[in-house]
């Protein structure tokens, strides 16, 4: 009776056992089908609102800017070339990234993404070198090299002369072709996925998506190649002799104040295409993606106290970096060269068109679209090397300073409240150059 007892409590505990662990099985299978309808829902979700059309009338659209930007001298109006000219910067990163949000609906798009970012890089690569090239040869082969390059004629004579002039220079121009060509490299290693695994700890990128990888490529390019004039050359190209001597020149200094308006409309409407304006969100879905929002008054009056206030303390911080450098051996950015290269700006009126279009144009597009996504420290690195071609290292290190404070503002409060003190700050600053003050 009671062995009966033990076979019939070890069999009710057996059914049991196998009961629950088929329940078990049951509820994991159903928990992993519901999470591949979740994914595939999402993953839906992710392109319902994809709008086909947009793709090709913005990549159309952009690819004109670029033809009139470059080659609509002979057809058009001179402000009119300066109006597209001023989208030339920014076309070809709308391009790309149209291209990649499109590569989540159309999978064979991620080849053609891939070559134009490879193109992307080529293309930066070879203006910086270049731009590293006129901040070190003799100031009469930068000249024969802009006219034949302006004419579209370059005579054996001409070319024998640019040759023997590079012999000079030869270990910098080395330096230039190398340092560009690694700067690539290791802008590509972005492509690898070990290392997103390894930077998605500190960001909050995805890994394994293509927008996120083809994204974070292209920005750590503009920051490695952006950064080799200096390394190889120890001098800005824009505000080298050669550099002031051309840029003197150029419509873009005779135009200053429209060339202004222009650029800032351009890093505007082209911020919120890259944001999906039109592809996938609508304006005030891409507003709010990007942090542009209406300041109250109080925010306002302290956007505009912290830019008094930094001109403060950026005249402490400037000076420490400044003292830096000259203990680090490293060359000073020349002030006076600077104070030409923005001499078109230099007016009461011309002063409030720059500063408003640096701060809004520069804080929508690096703080407000990706800080986001890419952190504090890479969109302000990004931040510091766009100016590398016209500030020494000095500059350069007082920028991302700057521009580390401009984003822990952006976290706390919004873009609108970062380009305002962005703005009443450059302002402060282009008056003082104005007035001849000094702190």
């Amino acid at each position: 009776m009671d062995q009966n007892s033990n076979e019939n409590t070890e069999n009710n505990a057996d059914n049991a056992a196998n009961s629950l662990n088929a329940a078990n099985v049951a509820n994991a299978a159903n928990a992993a089908d519901a999470n591949n309808a979740g994914t595939a829902t999402a993953k839906t979700g992710e392109t319902d609102n994809f709008n086909p059309k947009a793709v090709v009338a913005i990549i159309a659209g952009m690819i004109i800017c670029l033809i009139l930007g470059t080659a609509g001298n002979a057809i058009l109006p001179e402000w009119v070339v300066s109006f597209f000219a001023a989208a030339v910067e920014i076309s070809p990163f709308v391009i790309l990234a149209i291209l990649a949000y499109a590569s989540k609906k159309y999978d064979g798009l991620k080849i053609i993404t891939t070559i134009w970012l490879l193109l992307l890089i080529l293309g930066m690569a070879f203006v910086t070198f270049g731009m590293g090239l006129i901040a070190v040869l003799p100031a009469d082969t930068v000249a024969g090299m802009t006219q034949a390059a302006n004419s579209g004629v370059i005579t054996e004579e001409a070319s024998m002369e640019m040759m023997k002039s590079m012999e000079g220079q030869i270990g910098a121009i080395v330096g230039l072709f190398f340092g560009v060509v690694i700067a690539g490299l290791l802008a590509l290693t972005a492509q690898i996925r070990a290392v997103r695994v390894w930077i998605s700890r500190y960001i909050p990128i995805d890994p394994d998506s293509f927008v996120h990888k083809t994204a974070l490529t292209t920005i750590l390019a503009i920051i490695f190649i952006f950064a080799v004039p200096l390394i190889a050359t120890g001098q800005p190209p824009l505000t080298s002799p050669n550099g002031i001597t051309i840029l003197s020149d150029s419509p873009a200094m005779s135009e200053g104040i429209m060339v202004n308006v222009y650029s800032l409309f351009w890093m505007i409407f082209g911020s919120m295409l890259i944001a999906g304006l039109f592809v996938s969100k609508t304006a005030a879905q891409v507003c709010e993606r990007l942090g542009l929002r209406m300041p109250t008054a109080k925010e306002f009056a302290l956007a505009i106290g912290v830019g008094v206030a930094l001109v403060i303390v950026f005249h402490f911080i400037d000076t420490a970096i400044s003292m830096f450098c000259k203990f680090a051996g490293l060359t000073l950015t020349d002030s006076a060269a600077v104070n030409k290269l923005f001499a078109p700006f230099l007016t009461p009126f011309a002063a409030i068109l720059a500063a408003i279009s640096a701060g809004f144009g520069e804080e929508i597009g690096v703080r407000g679209l990706l800080q986001e996504r890419f952190g504090i420290l890479i969109p302000t690195a990004l931040f510091a090397m766009l100016h590398a071609f016209q500030y020494n290292w000095d500059g350069v290190l007082s920028v991302f300073f700057g521009g580390f404070i401009f984003a822990i503002l952006r976290k706390y409060y919004h873009t609108t409240f970062t380009a305002i003190t962005h703005s009443i700050y450059d302002l402060i600053l282009f008056y003082m150059i104005i007035y001849g003050i000094t702190i």
